[in-house]
């Protein structure tokens, strides 16, 4: 069990095994410490699309990190695929944001109006969306079309959690209880009956990183938001694209043959989106929802919604049903970076439904904080920046 590191990771997440995992490539002895397993989280049920059309992402610093993200994501598999030995099934098809209804419709083509500046997307109707793969509905009415990615989270935590101790860092099954400090600098993260002394510590506990404003006496609005997806397999030819909608969830291809569809949260049993208020009401102070129990409901409403894009599926054989939390921060962007007041506290959370999207980029950005004092990703990165929370400074 160690005793010391150079820093402590608070969670082995997605998020969190992406910063060990770069912090051990800069030669950091690293600590992960989880209380349960590793990707046993919201990575474990998560879609893993890497997507970037529609309300994913806002406008402006959002979006340019999770362009960078997705665009890093390639030669990152192949260096880790080659460090660990382990397939995270990470592949690239055409993808389409399809659009079944009127609203579907507008919310894509507002998104495509500046996003097509950045991206290569294209305008197609729904005669061509069949002949990209006839099993859609013929009520679709187009959809935006662009190449997307696609991985499986769990099996990216275990490769990234390999890789981390093939170059000497630690995996400690044990629950973070709080910082130890010296003045104002971080020098260790107790659990029940120890510590790990370490000169940082980077809280990404998902949706359970809130009770990290105890310990920083520094607010940390995440809660969390619960999402389920079912698994299925088709008899008949696999689904050539990846199709998301706005309203309706999504039908994604896995490498090995698994069709991921359907989600709640993101697009909710009430219909709304994670920008609606009533997620993230300031008001509320909890106790919180943690309950990653699938639902009878879930299932009903999933399967509703995904035989509305393809009615074929109504053939498909359901093999699972997943639920997680995911972590969803007040202003909806993610918390990234060192926590005003201290020295060696680093924040690595905060999300949404893009956590696995934006893990690799997040890793490298608080690896590059921590180890040169700044990052040469080119994203503004005080919208991130847990400052912007700071009292005073208006937040949730």
């Amino acid at each position: 069990m160690p005793e010391t590191a150079d820093v402590v990771v608070i969670g082995a997440g997605v998020v969190g095994c992406a910063t060990a995992y770069f912090l051990a490539k800069e030669g950091m002895r690293v600590c992960l410490m989880e209380r349960e397993a590793v990707g046993s989280g919201a990575s474990a049920h998560g879609h893993g699309v890497l997507s970037l059309v529609g309300k994913d992402f806002n406008r402006g610093p959002h979006f340019l990190l999770g362009l960078a993200g997705k665009r890093m994501y390639p030669e990152f598999i192949a260096g880790l695929m080659e460090e660990s030995g382990v397939d995270p099934l990470y592949h690239e098809r055409t993808g389409l944001s399809l659009a079944l209804v009127d609203e579907e419709e507008r919310i894509f083509r507002e998104a495509m109006a500046w996003q097509k500046y950045y991206v290569d997307l294209k305008w197609i109707d729904g005669d061509e969306v069949r002949r990209l793969e006839p099993r859609v509905t013929p009520a679709a009415i187009g959809a935006v079309m662009y190449d997307h990615g696609q991985v499986d989270a769990y099996r990216l935590c275990l490769a990234m959690a390999t890789a981390i101790e093939r170059r000497g860092g630690s995996l400690l099954l044990r629950q973070a209880t709080g910082l130890k400090a010296g003045s104002d600098r971080v020098t260790g993260v107790l659990y029940p009956g120890g510590e790990v002394e370490c000169g940082a510590a980077v809280i990404a506990a998902g949706a359970w990183s809130g009770v990290a404003s105890q310990w920083l006496h520094f607010p940390v609005p995440v809660r969390p938001l619960k999402g389920e997806v079912l698994h299925a397999r088709l008899e008949s030819d696999p689904v050539r694209v990846f199709i998301l909608t706005a309203r309706h969830g999504p039908i994604l291809p896995r490498k090995d043959g698994v069709l991921l569809i359907g989600s709640t949260g993101g697009v909710s049993m009430s219909g709304m989106d994670v920008d609606a208020k009533h997620v993230f009401d300031p008001a509320d102070q909890g106790p919180w929802d943690f309950d990653s129990r699938p639902t009878e409901e879930a299932r009903r409403f999933i399967l509703e919604r995904v035989l509305a894009i393809m009615p074929a599926l109504e053939n498909a054989q359901v093999t699972g049903h997943l639920a997680g939390v995911r972590p969803l921060c007040a202003d909806r962007m993610p918390l990234i970076g060192p926590v005003p007041g201290w020295r060696g506290a680093y924040l690595a959370t905060g999300h949404g439904t893009k956590g696995i999207h934006l893990a690799p980029i997040t890793g490298r950005i608080v690896a590059d904080q921590i180890t040169r004092g700044e990052t040469e990703v080119p994203v503004p990165m005080d919208a991130f920046s847990p400052a912007r929370f700071a009292p005073g400074r208006g937040g949730a």
